[in-house]
């Protein structure tokens, strides 16, 4: 495994509050492992998948859930089904479309309300699967960093393979949905190439959020 950069990036703070790093990758790239790196390294993060599954029940959307999808995306207790709706907007890319407009700005305002929580000198990392894709143009001046977990096609297919059994085609209809992952690299500020052990994996992230805190408020008030 290797970082991509051989340096690690310039990294400024723009305010005292926090530092938001955006963190996505490809499809079994090591971007979950890389999120719990930062979380046992001391970052706040937050894991859009995990907003946007809460946000999926909450009562707000139950109406356009409905007037969108039917009720067959409703189990038998009236609760949203995930799976029926994966199933549907898998298949129909305008759906999916659809759907996302539905839940990033309920996602948006939950994010916010957590950023604005922290206290003052925060690393957050915002794991966001496709940040690239679905992040307004607009909004990437809030990062203060964005990061690619990437790795070769067949590594990254062994390890979805072991881990949820996806047979080939499965990975490749799921990979097609996505921005190249080559594209991701090259839009980000930093690259970690994770086709080693977690253990390399975990010492890039380490090194990075070290990075972060060293340049950050409270290390700069040390120093006066």
């Amino acid at each position: 495994m290797g970082v991509v950069y051989p340096e690690l990036p310039p990294i400024h703070w723009r305010n005292i509050h926090s530092f938001l790093v955006g963190l996505t990758g490809g499809i079994g790239s090591g971007k979950s492992a890389a999120g719990r790196f930062f979380a046992e390294a001391g970052a706040t993060v937050a894991d859009a998948d995990l907003i946007a599954r809460d946000v999926l029940h909450s009562p707000e959307l139950r109406g356009p859930l409905r007037a969108e999808f039917g009720p067959a995306v409703f189990d038998e207790h009236g609760e949203v089904s995930r799976p029926a709706i994966a199933e549907i907007v898998f298949q129909a890319p305008e759906r999916l479309q659809r759907l996302n407009a539905m839940i990033h700005p309920l996602v948006r305002k939950n994010f916010d309300r957590r950023r604005k929580s922290l206290p003052d000198g925060t690393v957050m990392v915002y794991d966001v699967p496709l940040l690239f894709e679905n992040i307004p143009h607009e909004q990437f001046r809030e990062f203060d960093l964005t990061m690619v977990v990437t790795a070769p096609l067949e590594v990254r297919y062994a390890r979805v393979h072991a881990r949820s059994g996806w047979p080939r085609d499965e990975f490749e209809r799921r990979e097609a949905s996505q921005m190249p992952l080559l594209e991701k690299e090259q839009r980000a500020d930093f690259v970690i190439t994770n086709d080693g052990t977690e253990q390399q994996l975990q010492t890039a992230v380490r090194a990075l959020y070290a990075a972060i805190v060293q340049a950050g408020p409270a290390a700069g008030a040390k120093q006066q």
